[in-house]
């Protein structure tokens, strides 16, 4: 037995376990697949202890850590690239693809040195690649590369270099893999970073293995580069891992979780930002704030399922059929605001709120039933109404609710302090001073 992977071993353990950890925590189902590949992967180390320190290693446990090492690599191959085919498809054309190499791994694991047993599998290889590549209509470069890489082998085989066949079609296979993880993963990430440099320097053990096994005295700083980039790798996952989950968190802490729209901190953040903005150029805002008639009742009749995919078919209406807006959020309840720079320019804030109000209207079917819902708009305009967000928020509120109440009334709205729309169409107080 060869002692000396324990500690790699272990360590590479512990990391599995620090992330087997992590999903718990915090499912994935990216998380799944990483941790599937690095199962495989220690089975390969574990099966690396009993390697034989001096002399070939024993038939079957040079099947295991082969297969392992290419059934690793499709595992990883598979979570790196973001497809737009349909899952089965693209597992289908993985594991067509990568039985002829688990055949070839398999075949030079059990010490067979014959071209003639070879050959069928690169046949089936090459026949393999051009029928997906006509299939899925793939890029011709891609099918290009592909198809080189299977004459390479072919010709590896010819020459009855069947070590070098072996490993570099691994370290082709972990170079892809490295390759679509730096396309697919955040550019300033730094799990990112330790992910790439773990895969690239995988690719890179591979295709210098037959180069070294020739040179014994680098045979041990070898084999120290080989185990570390499985760290690397573990910890970038780990890293990515927590990155998306505070990601997730930052996002949370700005946006509404059952819409996906901005929330109340979002809302006045970019509000003051707005007025701002239209001081500098001195230009007019338009701040419309809704509130939903009839959400109560279809809460009440049909659940709180109900509500939450009327909201969310509200939010989804707002943004596909209301144009014209800088701004849409939900700031809680059946409560949603929209904001509108230069307004009056192309369209009144009238025709603006008309838009709203069909958005709204719009079919929203629960259960086979069309339930019906509207909304009662409040409008206010900047500089005309208030210069200020908390004013601006409180007058559009107040308007609101002066129309809401008419529908129902609301005992604790001060009518004689909210502001009414004169003959003229524009808004004034009720109450001498205004708001």
């Amino acid at each position: 037995m060869n002692y000396a992977f324990l500690p790699d071993l272990s360590a590479l353990a512990i990391l599995i376990a620090i992330l087997l950890l992590m999903r718990r925590r915090h499912p994935q189902e990216q998380a799944d697949i990483w941790l599937i590949g690095l199962f495989i992967t220690l089975i390969e180390s574990i099966a690396h202890i009993f390697y034989s320190q001096t002399g070939m290693p024993a038939t079957a446990l040079h099947v295991i850590v082969l297969d392992c090492y290419l059934l690793a690599g499709m595992v990883f191959t598979w979570d790196s690239s973001s497809h737009p085919l349909p899952v089965r498809t693209r597992l289908l054309y993985l594991a067509l693809n990568g039985l002829p190499l688990l055949a070839l791994n398999t075949a030079y694991g059990m010490h067979i040195y014959k071209s003639a047993a070879y050959y069928p599998w690169i046949a089936l290889g090459l026949l393999i690649a051009i029928g997906s590549s006509i299939v899925l209509r793939r890029p011709w470069l891609v099918t290009v590369v592909h198809l080189a890489g299977w004459v390479g082998i072919a010709a590896l085989a010819y020459n009855g270099k069947f070590r070098e066949l072996v490993y570099w079609s691994l370290g082709g296979v972990y170079a892809v893999a490295g390759l679509k993880f730096q396309r697919r993963l955040p550019g300033r990430s730094t799990g990112r970073l330790a992910i790439l440099t773990g895969f690239y320097i995988w690719a890179l053990c591979f295709f210098v293995h037959p180069f070294i096994v020739s040179l014994r005295a680098y045979a041990d700083i070898a084999s120290h580069v080989w185990n570390m980039q499985k760290s690397l790798i573990s910890i970038g996952m780990i890293l990515i891992m927590l990155e998306e989950q505070v990601s997730c968190n930052r996002w949370l802490a700005l946006h509404d979780e059952l819409t996906g729209l901005p929330n109340r901190r979002a809302f006045e953040d970019h509000l003051a930002t707005a007025l701002d903005r239209c001081r500098r150029s001195e230009t007019t805002l338009a701040l419309f704030m809704l509130d939903l008639d009839g959400f109560k009742q279809i809460n009440d009749n049909y659940g709180h399922q109900a509500g939450d995919q009327l909201l969310r078919h509200v939010a989804g209406s707002l943004r596909e059929h209301v144009h014209g807006f800088d701004s849409l959020a939900r700031l809680g309840g059946d409560e949603f605001t929209l904001v509108s720079y230069d307004a009056g320019h192309t369209r009144s804030p009238e025709q603006l709120s008309e838009t709203i109000r069909r958005a709204i209207e719009r079919p929203f079917i629960f259960d086979g039933q069309a339930l019906n819902v509207s909304a009662s708009i409040g409008i206010a305009i900047f500089p005309e109404d208030a210069a200020d967000p908390t004013r601006l928020l409180r007058i559009a509120d107040l308007r609101m609710y002066s129309l809401k109440q008419k529908r129902t009334p609301l005992r604790h709205i001060r009518l004689d302090s909210v502001p009414a729309l004169t003959a003229s169409g524009r808004f004034r107080s009720r109450a001498a001073g205004g708001l």
